[in-house]
């Protein structure tokens, strides 16, 4: 008979017994066996502050083509990209799209001599890739990355006395609860699918509705000073803002916008096709997993204890935490939840005040 408690078990579980399972590490094995991929996603996700490391269009390409002086001392890459991985996935970053496609595009129209058709796509070709890379080639990557896993050598002195009846919520891709600790596999919901799957299948992408997410960037930025309709140029002259981001996303009438040039025009709007394209096709369905996991949370309305290890309790999974606490009796559960930091105990008194619920916070 299985037990009345249900464990949450969270990427700080395999770290804890020495796993190097964090996204950071994810970056250092791609930068080792795709480098394109992790570049790609350095230089077009997240906000502007990456772009500033780079003087000139040239250096940009030069890191696309893995020049590791030019992009490995960026802290911010560091410190907040790839340390929120699943909320920059939801970041791929149209400014910097459009206006690398628009430094590469020919400056010269169509009826030129000069004009290439090879200069012209270019630019929206590698541009294409690069998005496919972060939404078909990542996931691949990433599937292969979690075959490395393990645990470090030691790690039995600091394995924890886990309840071999209870049921298993598991949001690692890794097997080590079956592996290592001899939890039965009818007892672990292996939420966004397990290391046994096949390539590519694992759920990685982000949480957010794009057509809600394009509604709030647009509304966001459509204020900033370079995408108002006139700009001044250096000698203090209005001029038609000629941006491409400006001319894709905030300009009213595209029959009269400053284009220059029509190329401009018809490279927009493949680029743009490109990239909201990604915000859909990388979105996490996560009403559509809980459905297919439908039954193991009904098996929770017994529950009476929730122990969560290593889990961030991050705003990408909070709907899982909705569904969980639909299917249980909230005043009839003890709660208990590990922390690592100061950082996770201020998210546990946030996720406690969200839930109404308390619980006991232990150290991991």
């Amino acid at each position: 008979m299985l037990s009345q408690t249900l464990y949450i078990i969270g990427n700080g579980f395999d770290q804890y017994h020495g796993a190097q399972s964090s996204y950071w590490a994810f970056r250092q094995y791609l930068l080792r066996c795709a480098p394109e991929v992790a570049m790609s996603f350095d230089l077009y996700w997240g906000p502007r502050t990456l772009w500033n490391s780079f003087e000139r269009p040239q250096d940009i390409e030069q890191c696309l083509l893995y020049n590791p002086k030019n992009y490995h001392n960026n802290n911010w890459t560091v410190d907040h990209l790839w340390a929120d991985f699943e909320r920059y996935l939801a970041e791929l970053n149209r400014e910097k799209v459009m206006t690398l496609v628009d430094w590469y595009l020919p400056k010269i129209d169509e009826d030129d001599d000069r004009f290439s058709y090879a200069e012209y796509f270019l630019p929206i070709d590698r541009i294409r890739e690069q998005i496919y890379f972060t939404t078909f080639e990542m996931r691949y990557r990433f599937h292969k990355w979690i075959n490395t896993l393990h645990y470090e050598h030691g790690f039995r002195k600091k394995m924890l006395p886990l309840d071999h009846k209870a049921l298993y919520l598991n949001f690692n891709y890794t097997l080590f609860l079956e592996s290592e600790y001899h939890i039965p596999r009818e007892q672990i919901c292996y939420i966004h699918g397990s290391r046994r799957d096949k390539y590519g299948s694992l759920v990685l992408g982000h949480s957010v509705n794009p057509e809600l997410a394009y509604e709030k960037w647009i509304h966001k930025n459509q204020n900033q000073r370079r995408f108002r309709p006139h700009l001044k140029d250096k000698k203090g002259r209005w001029y038609a803002n000629d941006r491409l981001t400006y001319l894709s996303y905030f300009l009213e009438d595209e029959t009269k916008g400053n284009w220059r040039l029509p190329i401009r025009f018809y490279a927009q709007e493949a680029v743009q096709e490109a990239i909201e394209g990604y915000y859909e096709n990388s979105m996490k369905r996560t009403h559509s997993i809980i459905e297919h996991h439908q039954s193991f949370f009904n098996s929770l309305k017994d529950v009476k204890k929730i122990v969560i290890l290593g889990h961030s309790l991050s705003e990408v999974d909070m709907p899982y935490f909705d569904k969980i606490a639909d299917s249980i009796m909230k005043d009839r559960v003890e709660w208990e939840i590990s922390y690592h930091t100061q950082e996770d105990i201020n998210r546990i008194h946030h996720f406690c005040k969200r839930y109404g619920v308390s619980a006991q916070p232990t150290l991991l």
